[in-house]
């Protein structure tokens, strides 16, 4: 599945505002600050259809197109970071996601 720039970093973002198996409020205005909405429910309706297989796999089909250089890398895993921050709580879930896409990106 072929995406633009921002439905990628939508995707990726939602991924980690899931990986704890519930969007909060507070990830999605984050989400929100760094994209428009109408992208945030167009990947919210795809993202809900796709298991957390297909997720990975959609990453790493785009992460060429979009996440082909070091700086586009650590602007990804800085919005991450932005949005399992969000709630002012990270679990050791959401920082092994964090290593986890640094290594899926790579």
């Amino acid at each position: 599945m072929t995406l633009n720039k921002q439905e990628f970093k939508t995707l990726v973002m939602l991924y980690a505002a899931n990986i704890d198996g519930n969007i909060q409020s507070e990830e999605v205005k984050v989400m929100l600050q760094k994209t428009d909405f109408d992208t945030v429910e167009k990947v919210e309706k795809m993202f809900a259809k796709m298991s957390d297989m297909e997720v990975l796999a959609c990453i790493r089909e785009n992460k060429a197109m979009f996440a082909a250089t070091e700086a586009d890398r650590l602007d990804l895993i800085h919005d991450l970071c932005a949005i399992i921050e969000a709630d002012e709580k990270v679990s050791v879930m959401e920082e092994q996601m964090v290593r986890v896409m640094r290594r899926v990106l790579e």
